[in-house]
């Protein structure tokens, strides 16, 4: 596969872990095999996905991206398959699912692993009978989908604790392909870390082009990463907002924003201590705050974190206020 293609699907990197991934890419893109990817959060799975379709022989169908853990289970089969009107209260006319309005092209279910094993049951029959029934319906429309499945999640393990099925990994992982850490090909956080100061400059800052010094690129390499190039990417975006009027980033101002996260880190890892004058609840709110605030740092993303929690984002938005007047009150 041409590195002209993989950086137009904003894939970056020439480390050989990154040459392997193209090579598996491009495997997968020949077929129309379902393809389970794997990798930690923030290791670019969508962009994998997007790569597979736009070389694929359905890559003038659509593709549609959906993420698992995003909607509570009551409504993932009618996102998913569609309803009939009167199917449920509030279905006052048909409405077709994410698999019909994928037909002819690529449906990308990420973070398959949150998943309910009931949802799981009925993925499982729609990948066998290539159909789909529309909840509150009763004859079945053929579709003609290529599915790409992501995880973070290791799924053998979960198959041996009883939280996913067996038959339905062995459908998804026809292809499998695996997206290497960030800390993994330290050698393409150059290469990643320009493209990012390029893509910033073109909608979050105005005047000088940023840049950054060799001290600043090395000490970003000694970085561990745990949110990947997602966190590489606001970092970097964060450096490129407080960069002096001379637009060079140094080694200082990198050290100044990962000593920070670092710290965030570190708080996570030392029990919170529970003070005598502190209520249960007001401690638990503490908590509660303290362990959001470390995971936002890590992850910059409101969404990640809920789905670290295993909440729908508005819930744990609620939680949060819940927390900061529990606090705010004594």
């Amino acid at each position: 596969m041409d590195s002209d293609f993989l950086l137009r699907a904003g894939i970056i990197g020439n480390s050989p872990a990154m040459k392997a991934l193209a090579a598996q890419i491009d495997l997968a893109a020949r077929s129309n095999l379902t393809v389970l990817v794997s990798g930690e959060s923030g290791t670019g799975k969508e962009l994998v996905a997007r790569a597979i379709h736009r070389r694929s022989v359905k890559s003038n169908g659509p593709l549609i991206c959906f993420n698992c853990s995003a909607i509570t289970e009551t409504l993932l089969e009618s996102e998913l398959f569609g309803y009939e009107r009167g199917a449920f209260t509030g279905a006052d006319r048909d409405r077709k699912g994410l698999f019909e309005a994928a037909d002819g092209g690529t449906l990308f279910l990420d973070e398959v692993g949150e998943m309910a094993m009931s949802s799981q049951a009925k993925l499982l029959r729609v990948l066998q009978e290539h159909a789909i029934r529309p909840v509150g319906g009763f004859s079945e429309i053929p579709v003609n989908v290529r599915v790409v499945a992501a995880t973070n999640r290791n799924l053998p393990q979960e198959i041996q604790l009883g939280r996913f099925r067996r038959d339905l990994f062995y459908r998804l992982a026809v292809l499998t392909i695996h997206i290497p850490p960030l800390r993994e090909r330290a050698s393409d956080i150059r290469s990643l870390t320009e493209y990012f100061l390029n893509e910033a400059s073109t909608y979050l800052i105005t005047g000088n082009q940023r840049r950054m010094d060799d001290d600043g690129i090395a000490a970003l390499a000694r970085y561990n990463w745990p949110g990947n190039v997602r966190q590489l990417r606001h970092v970097v975006e964060r450096l490129a907002v407080s960069a002096g009027n001379e637009g060079t980033i140094s080694a200082d101002d990198v050290s100044q924003v990962l000593d920070e996260i670092s710290r965030f880190e570190t708080a996570l890892e030392t029990p919170l201590g529970y003070r005598e004058d502190d209520s249960l609840d007001r401690f638990l709110a503490r908590t509660t705050l303290g362990l959001y605030y470390h995971f936002r740092a890590v992850t910059g993303n409101h969404a990640e974190v809920a789905r670290i929690f295993r909440l729908h984002r508005n819930t744990l938005y609620v939680r949060i206020e819940a927390a900061k007047r529990k606090l705010r009150s004594g």
